[in-house]
């Protein structure tokens, strides 16, 4: 199955139906909020990315579609969101890729920040928390290349 970058993540038809107006509202509050710390996750090492794009993607999809269109066609969170689109999973390599910055941003962090043992410890678990989201997402054997 191919898929281009300026292909909707979704043929015409087959997107969510868009919710009531009041609560369209919301779901644009929520999907922009999650969508900027989604991208904060890609720079801050405990913050995972992919669940709050994913959540991000859901509430966007119901309420403002054209910008979720817009998302999926990133340069780079648009290729991830497309392969959970197709096969609603993450490839190995990338869960390695998001592992190995995670612990050694943090690592990093905590061996040359000098942070009270309490805010180690948060870090710490903050990570293992990330990384137990990362690891629990369905792998994607089957593709082969980056689009």
């Amino acid at each position: 199955m191919s898929s281009t970058h300026d292909a909707p993540p979704n043929p015409p038809g087959n997107e969510p139906p868009l919710v009531s107006w009041w609560w369209r509202g919301c779901y644009v509050v929520l999907g922009v909020l999650f969508l900027a710390i989604g991208f904060l996750g890609a720079y801050l090492p405990v913050l995972p990315t992919t669940p709050f794009l994913l959540l991000a993607t859901y509430f966007l999809a119901r309420s403002w579609p054209a910008l979720n269109r817009r998302v999926h066609r990133l340069p780079v969170f648009g290729t991830y969101l497309r392969e959970w689109d197709e096969h609603r999973g993450v490839r190995l390599e990338i869960k390695w890729w998001a592992s190995g910055v995670a612990l050694v941003s943090a690592g990093g962090g905590l061996w040359f920040g000098g942070a009270a043992g309490w805010v180690q410890g948060l870090v710490a678990g903050l990570v293992i928390a990330g990384l137990v989201v990362v690891w629990s997402l369905p792998t994607i054997h089957t593709a082969g290349k980056k689009r």
